[in-house]
């Protein structure tokens, strides 16, 4: 029986009425929980706990399983059904134009930051749990990794520190934000509004510009104070838009108000500096620098049209005040930089690819919008294909599939290999939605075999395998995902699914195997329960795998093993009572 109920995060885009800003107003009043207080200057660090760590625990056995219908990943309850999500992608490299060498100013030591890196940390962390708790997130791989491949390559020509996670919020509207500790976030808008991946690098390079200059910090003590509350109103605003799309404009609009008057948002100097360094950063990565005024151009024109409609102005526009002077500006400094051929653009197909992805996925076309774009673009075929299955109409689906398949590209490696694997993912989905998990498997293995490590194929997989009964098949494939992203819950789920099925195959025949089973299956759900904020709930699963350990008759044998895992239990309470404990 499940424990806990499933979120889901519908998103709006009505007119704007007096009655929802009336409601924004409120939203404003009880977000008051996310304003950041100057006294976040003297909390610690709340890190989540990896059931995966030094000391080992788990167990292998094999099993059966059930199939369901599609929807995935949205509860951590123990259920005897399963769920999938039919959304899956890929990650690859391609060979970087030429590299100037970066200027970024010297910042000195450090050491008058207004808060330390284990704060910033801590800022991150308490960001990506509330987030995933109340944003609107679309939980895409595949989509994921292109973008976290863009985003990491950048973030590495500027900061020593990794981002500790991008966020792909399922919104219509031209945003993206970075927050002290390496959160970023992009709205999946802001893709599907640009005219080409060299457009999308624009965005994140600036939000990684703004990170790597420290422009949260340079500041006086009052503005230090008024950073906090925008980071609060910010991940507010972004939070009532899973309720409300309009009462969040109206959310942000109040923030955003409150910001200008505090000065708040971003000086026009940060803005400049961000530009600059943002297209050394695009320049080093391989992305074209001119790209960022023709995105200020598409900005522009989408503020002139909102004014002139008395509707409020794109968010990133708000928090990045866009003048004439710096348009001017931007544009005199991407001329300084050599032009790129159409035919050397970086990844042509991969953007056709992901933003006919993202329409289909957020539901911004209709079979007509299709129909029309699909002979120039193989990511509107791509997206048709997916548009039918999800649809129950197969037959049109494996159509275009074939059609794919008989295409011969004119593109780059890495835009072909692109192409076969999301092809594959694609085709993987539909077998999925029909309930054909073994064609689905037949269809991923010879891309897992040559791309063990791809978090994309190993999702889709691990599902298949879930269906299949391949439970030991799981744990090896997604345990490495959560080595390295403890905050992964997609992953953290597959990983509670294996265990909980694995009990419940052996509850007769084994009950202390069983046992076992069910411990590592709670710890991994009180995991996902942190990484969403929910911490009442993580409690609850971890004080029972706590008392399943306690209660379960131990040899001398195996003493020594249980008061290892009771000592993880008790350090994994013990973390997420402090990530309970932050208080904003």
């Amino acid at each position: 029986m499940s424990l806990l109920k499933s979120e889901t995060h519908p998103d709006s885009h009505q007119p704007l009425t007096s009655s929802k800003v009336a409601k924004g107003q409120r939203l404003m009043t009880k977000a008051s929980l996310w304003l950041l207080p100057a006294a976040l200057l003297g909390v610690t660090v709340s890190a989540a706990a990896d059931p995966t760590g030094s000391n080992q625990f788990e167990m292998s056995s094999s099993g059966n399983s059930s199939t369901s219908t599609p929807s995935f990943g949205t509860s951590f309850g123990m259920t005897d059904k399963l769920t999938t999500d039919n959304r899956f992608g890929s990650l690859y490299t391609q060979p970087r134009r030429r590299q100037p060498e970066l200027d970024l100013p010297d910042l000195g030591s450090g050491g008058g930051r207004f808060i330390e890196s284990n704060q910033h940390k801590a800022i991150g962390e308490w960001s990506l749990q509330q987030l995933s708790r109340s944003a609107p997130l679309l939980n895409d791989p595949w989509s994921q990794e292109q973008l976290e491949r863009m985003a990491w390559q950048i973030n590495a020509q500027a900061r020593t520190q990794a981002p500790l996670a991008l966020l792909l919020i399922n919104n219509a509207s031209i945003n993206a934000f970075a927050i002290p500790g390496g959160l970023m976030g992009i709205h999946t808008g802001t893709i599907t509004e640009s005219g080409s991946m060299d457009e999308v690098s624009s965005v994140i390079a600036h939000e990684v510009a703004h990170l790597s200059q420290r422009h949260y910090e340079h500041r006086e003590d009052a503005s230090r104070k008024a950073l906090l509350l925008q980071i609060g109103g910010l991940l507010a605003a972004i939070a009532a838009s899973a309720a409300d799309g309009d009462a969040a404009a109206a959310v942000m609009m109040g923030s955003q108000t409150a910001a200008l008057n505090s000065q708040m948002a971003f000086s026009r100097s940060n803005e400049r500096e961000a530009d600059r360094i943002g297209m050394q950063l695009m320049a080093k990565s391989g992305y074209d620098p001119r790209a960022m005024p023709k995105f200020f151009a598409t900005l522009n024109q989408k503020a002139q049209l909102n004014m002139s409609k008395n509707a409020y102005l794109p968010s990133f526009i708000m928090t990045h005040p866009l003048s004439s002077e710096r348009l001017s500006e931007a544009q005199s400094r991407a001329s300084s930089y050599p032009p790129v051929a159409l035919s050397e653009q970086r990844d042509k197909l991969v953007f056709d690819l992901l933003k006919w992805r993202l329409k289909v996925l957020t539901n911004q076309v209709t079979e007509g919008d299709l129909l029309a774009a699909a002979p120039k673009s193989k990511g509107a075929t791509m997206a048709l294909a997916y548009w039918y299955a999800s649809r129950n109409r197969y037959q049109q689906a494996n159509e275009r599939f074939n059609q794919l398949k008989n295409t011969k590209l004119n593109a780059a490696y890495a835009d072909q290999v692109a192409f076969d694997i999301l092809l594959a993912i694609t085709e993987a989905q539909a077998a999925a939605i029909r309930g054909r998990w073994q064609d689905a498997e037949q269809i991923l293995i010879p891309f897992y075999n040559v791309y063990p490590e791809r978090r994309d194929i190993k999702l889709l997989l691990s599902e298949a395998w879930l269906h299949l009964g391949n439970y030991n098949q799981v744990i090896s494939a997604v345990k490495p995902i959560v080595d390295n992203r403890s905050y992964d819950t997609e992953a953290l789920f597959r990983l509670q699914r294996a265990y909980e099925l694995m009990a419940s195959s052996e509850r007769q025949n084994k009950p202390a195997l069983a046992n076992i089973y069910a411990v590592n299956a709670l710890r991994y759900r009180g995991q996902g329960e942190l990484w969403q904020g929910r911490y009442s709930d993580a409690l609850i699963s971890l004080q029972q795998a706590k008392s399943l350990v306690e209660k379960a008759e131990t040899s001398n044998s195996n003493e020594v093993s249980t008061r290892s895992l009771l000592a993880n239990i008790n350090n994994e309470i013990a973390q997420v009572n402090a990530a309970k404990e932050f208080k904003p």
